[in-house]
Parts: C-alpha cells; sequence; structure tokens
C-alpha cells in the first residue's frame, strides 16, 4: 500500500482510505438456522430485491423488524408415528456479529407456536434461548449455541408430551466461512430431549426421549440462500419400544428471470425482464428400525411448504442493435440487472474490457456494498477531526466512477492490483485474470487441488502458474467454454461481449446450481 503523493495528488486531502467503516458499525446476520435445528422446515429468507438494494447504498434508511416470523412445518415420531405439525416459528436475534470485533456474545430465541391453522391435536410449543459466543479468525466464524432456557410442550393424536428441562440437552456448533461473494457454513447439532408424557413422573425416569445428531450445511448471496441438514434421530419409549430414522430438512430461496414479451403494440418497448423471487421448502424422512406394533406405518414420507414467490420489475433497456448476436441475452440481462450501466446505445461488444470496468461490473454482479467517496468523507470527519489519507492505487482517484467498486473489491479481498502496487485501470484484462476473480470472489479457488492442475484446455500451456487453480476450477463449475478448436486463448484480451458471458453465467450459478449442490447430495440420499 501507498501513501498519498502530496505533490502529485494535493485533491485527495479528504478522501477516506477504503470508505467504508460506516457500513461496519451494525450487525451483520447471515441466513443461518433459519429453519432452527430440530429438523423442521420454513420457507427461508426474503432477498432484498434490487431497489431496495440502491436505496441502502443510497444511505436510505429502512426500518427492519426485530423479529422474523415464518411459517413452520415438522415431522414429529414421539408417539411412533409420523406426526405432521404446523405452526408459526418466529426468530429472534438481539445483538449480532459486528466487523470491528474478534469476539462477542449475542442472543438468538426460537419460538414455535401454533397459527390459526394448526390442527389441536397436532401441535408444538416450544421456546428455547440460545446464548451464542463466537470468535473469528480471519475471514471465518465460529459460532457455539448453548441454550438459556428451554420450555416445550407437544401434543399428538396419542398424547402429550412435556420436555423435562432437568433431563435434557442441546449443543450447536457452525462454522462460516465469509467469502466476497458468498458466505458458506457447516454446523454439527446434538441433542437429547426427555418427555414427560400424559400419566408419567420425571423423577421416576420414565417417559419418551428423542435423540438427535447430525450435520447442516449452507450458504447465503444476493442471487440464493441454501440451508440443508441431515439429522439421525432415535426415540426411545421407555422400555417398550425404540425407532430410529433420518430426517433432511432443506429450504432454498432464489431469484430467477423471467422475459415478458409486451401484449400491446403501440408501447415505447417490446417488452422487459422480471426477476422472481422462490422458495423451495420441503423435507424427507426414512425410518430405519420399526418397533413390531408400527409395522403397518410408512417408513419414510415427505412434508412441504407451498412456493411464496414474489417479484420485481427490471428496467429495459434499448438494445436492438445487438438484434442476433451470441451475447444478446447476457448483455441485456446485465443491462436490465444494472451491472452494466453504461449508455447502452454506446456499448460496443466486441471492445475489449478494461480491469476497471470489469472490476466495476463483477462488484455489481455481486451486489457487494459500495460508498462514494464524499459520502465516506462526510461520515468520517464527524467521527474524528482528521481524515486519513491514503491511496491504495496511484491511477485509482477518486475522481473515476469506477473508484468506489474496485475499492469494495480491494476491501473483499478480490484484487490487489498487479504486483499489489498499480491497477492499471484502463488496461484490458485477459481472459484468465477475469476467470481468476470470478472463482476468487465466490471463495471456490480449492475446486482446483492440484497446485498446477492440468485442464482439458487445447492451449492449456499457455495458461498462468498463477491462474491455473481458477481456470480449472472454473472449467469444473461450467463458467468458462472453448473456441471451436478447444482453446480457451487464456492471454487474449476480454471483449465485452463474452465478459457479460462470463458474468451471467457466474449469476446464474448463485441462482441456482450452487444450491443443487447443497440439496441433492443430501436430500436425495439417505444415509
Amino acid at each position: 500500500m501507498k501513501k498519498t503523493n502530496r505533490n502529485l495528488w494535493p485533491q485527495l486531502c479528504a478522501v477516506i482510505f477504503l470508505a467504508f467503516l460506516a457500513l461496519n458499525c451494525v450487525p451483520v446476520y447471515a441466513a443461518i438456522g433459519d429453519m432452527s435445528f430440530f429438523g423442521g422446515i420454513t420457507e427461508g429468507t426474503r432477498l432484498p430485491k434490487t431497489t431496495e438494494i440502491l436505496l441502502s447504498q443510497a444511505g436510505a434508511k429502512s426500518k427492519t423488524a426485530e423479529d422474523t416470523t415464518m411459517l413452520y412445518k415438522e415431522i414429529v415420531m414421539l408417539s411412533g408415528t409420523a406426526t405432521e405439525v404446523e405452526g408459526l416459528l418466529t426468530i429472534r436475534r438481539s445483538g449480532g456479529v459486528t466487523e470491528d470485533e474478534d469476539i462477542g456474545t449475542f442472543e438468538v430465541t426460537y419460538t414455535v407456536a401454533p397459527s390459526e391453522t394448526t390442527v389441536a391435536q397436532a401441535a408444538i410449543n416450544r421456546k428455547i434461548v440460545n446464548t451464542v459466543n463466537w470468535r473469528r479468525e480471519g475471514s471465518q466464524i465460529i459460532y457455539d449455541y448453548t441454550p438459556r432456557s428451554w420450555t416445550e410442550t407437544i401434543v399428538t393424536p396419542a398424547g402429550a408430551y412435556a420436555l423435562d428441562t432437568r433431563q435434557s440437552h442441546y449443543g450447536v456448533s457452525i462454522i462460516e466461512d465469509i467469502t466476497a461473494g458468498v458466505s458458506y457454513y457447516r454446523g454439527d447439532v446434538s441433542m437429547r430431549a426427555v418427555y414427560i408424557g400424559e400419566g408419567t413422573e420425571a423423577n421416576a425416569g420414565l417417559g419418551t426421549v428423542l435423540e438427535i445428531a447430525g450435520s447442516f450445511y449452507g450458504y447465503d448471496c444476493a442471487w440464493s440462500n441454501t440451508e440443508t441438514h441431515r439429522l439421525d434421530c432415535t426415540v426411545f419409549s421407555g422400555d417398550d419400544w425404540q425407532m430410529q430414522y433420518q430426517v433432511r430438512p432443506s429450504v432454498s430461496v432464489n431469484k430467477i428471470m423471467q422475459y415478458m414479451q409486451n401484449e400491446p403494440a403501440a408501447i415505447s418497448f417490446r417488452g422487459n425482464y422480471k426477476e422472481v423471487m422462490q422458495n423451495q421448502s420441503g423435507l424427507e424422512y426414512d425410518v430405519f428400525v420399526t418397533p413390531s406394533q408400527f409395522f403397518d406405518e410408512p417408513v419414510n414420507g415427505k412434508a412441504n411448504i407451498p412456493n411464496l414467490n414474489a417479484f420485481e420489475q427490471l428496467i429495459a433497456p434499448d438494445l436492438d442493435f445487438l438484434r442476433g448476436h451470441y451475447a444478446e441475452e447476457d448483455i441485456s440481462k446485465l443491462f436490465a440487472m444494472q451491472v452494466l450501466e453504461d449508455e447502452p446505445k454506446y456499448f460496443q461488444p466486441s471492445q475489449a474490457m478494461t480491469r476497471g470496468q470489469f472490476v466495476t461490473a463483477l462488484v455489481k454482479a455481486l451486489k457487494l456494498p459500495v460508498e462514494q467517496p464524499e459520502a465516506a468523507a462526510t461520515t468520517r470527519s464527524s467521527r474524528r477531526k482528521e481524515a486519513v489519507i491514503t491511496l491504495v492505487f496511484p491511477d485509482v482517484t477518486p475522481d473515476r466512477r469506477e473508484y468506489p467498486y474496485i475499492m469494495s473489491a480491494y476491501k473483499h479481498g478480490i484484487t490487489l492490483g498487479r504486483d499489489n502496487v498499480t491497477f492499471f485501470i484502463d488496461t484490458p484484462i485477459p481472459r484468465q485474470e477475469a476467470i481468476t476473480l470470478m472463482i476468487r470472489a465466490v471463495g471456490l479457488t480449492g475446486l482446483g487441488l492440484d497446485p498446477t492442475p492440468m485442464t482439458a484446455f487445447v492451449d492449456d500451456f499457455k495458461i498462468a502458474d498463477w491462474a491455473r487453480r481458477e481456470m480449472s476450477a472454473a472449467n469444473y463449475l461450467g463458467l468458462v467454454d472453448t473456441d471451436e478448436d478447444g482453446r480457451v486463448n487464456p492471454t487474449d484480451a476480454l471483449s465485452k461481449a463474452d465478459g457479460a458471458v462470463y458474468l451471467n453465467r457466474l449469476i446464474d450459478y448463485m441462482r441456482s446450481d450452487l444450491a443443487r449442490d447443497y440439496t441433492d447430495h443430501i436430500v436425495n440420499y439417505a444415509n
């Protein structure tokens, strides 16, 4: 990092390095544990709309609800018979993880209560208050959930069950890895719940015991979020019987794009894209050990929550001059999503894309937070008397429109410039460098496991050593293709058309392909 040259850059004296501290003092949450950890499902966390993101970046204030309430379903096996229970799950988070601390504590409360549609003979009343201790190590955060209080009553057609808090325990531990574009996490849960049924006494050691142990995986990004659990469960009903089963709940929320052709002929635009936010919430269970008295009961089953779709209209750019171009759809989508924001009629698809242009579009595609230097200077100067005078790259000055986006990419570890000195903002970006930045942005460099992997590209020998893992990962993910001769042309300058193709593929991967990897390998296959 270079200090500001006062002779060369006197206009920078009021500029703030990285200009993001105003955003870092508020709690941040990923969509972790939005189903709780008892094998149930919800409709998931709603993704922000494009307008909401732009308002947030413009500094507009919006009131955020303290609690989140969602429809909830769970399969209860305490009686030996699968009972589907529906209710409302309310999540209250008090405090959270802040970016200026490395260790802390906050509280998460899960409350499940009957809804208006809950069947009287199938209901859960549960409240568990978790103390969450967390610590940060680099880009990773460890969360440990411990119940501070836990009350629960379950009603089934076979009878009612009340939790014996003295004999019950529960714990969850989670690791989250935060990359620029996606936060990934996995966790383990262990629970032993003792229920006292009708006619039993807690101090007599009688009752029903439910043991749960398992793992869960999830991720959260601007285009989708998914969480999937695989929980192995055992029910002991005193000395009478024992049942073993596995439940695999999963919830995914993502945004898809749909193009709508306008019906009237006399209208100023032919049609436009809209973004549809949809959820897919379901669980499957398989019973492995069935007591003889329940042989007539199903040994597997499913439950789901209906889709609750929402949509947002996107702008309709005039790109008629691209009719028939191989990248027409990709370019149109990026303009509609405002990843590309230049005047559409001046867009030249065959022109080389500069490093500044590509990084700006990548930051917009990932929907990373950005802040204009003027706003940052105002915010900073109101908190301290002196502003920090630092210039990261001598050729990336605050008067450049790409400045806040390159600073965001720098802060999130996507780019360090060349030789950590100059950014070369107006230099055409080579294809291998663009692909490297994309893979680095979503944290999937590790998919190219070999330090020097060989690819199937005919011109593999042209790939630089520093780009080999990322190029291998991009090939694995289907983000890059070859020409008709099997060449990827890694050192060629990336055209604006191909840049649009790459970025749209990355967005599509985050929309849907990533979610499938978190569900197909867990929900569809029982262990």
